[in-house]
């Protein structure tokens, strides 16, 4: 039974990785931190701030979520090219 992906190796190129990669990091920030939101959103004009859901930090997490899934359908020429070049032995 097979559990990786092909190449593996090749992970940290992934948009899907990087896009996680970010969310990750953003929700640590708000984890550690959670007035960071309420800093963000306080230094927004006040028609801006009306028009943000009243839970923002649900909405950054789905976004993130949702990111991250499109950008894994999208097609990724450098990294199909990295893994020709190792599949060749050329890299």
């Amino acid at each position: 039974m097979k559990i990786w992906i092909d190449d593996v190796r090749h992970w940290w190129r992934m948009w899907s990785v990087r896009v996680n990669g970010v969310g990750l990091f953003v929700i640590g920030l708000l984890w550690f931190d959670p007035t960071l939101v309420l800093a963000v959103v306080n230094m927004m004009p006040p028609a801006v701030r009306a028009a943000l859901p009243d839970h923002i930090e649900l909405a950054v997490g789905a976004l993130f979520f949702a990111l991250a899934m499109l950008s894994r359908l999208v097609r990724q020429p450098k990294l199909d090219a990295k893994r020709e070049d190792s599949r060749n032995g050329t890299a």
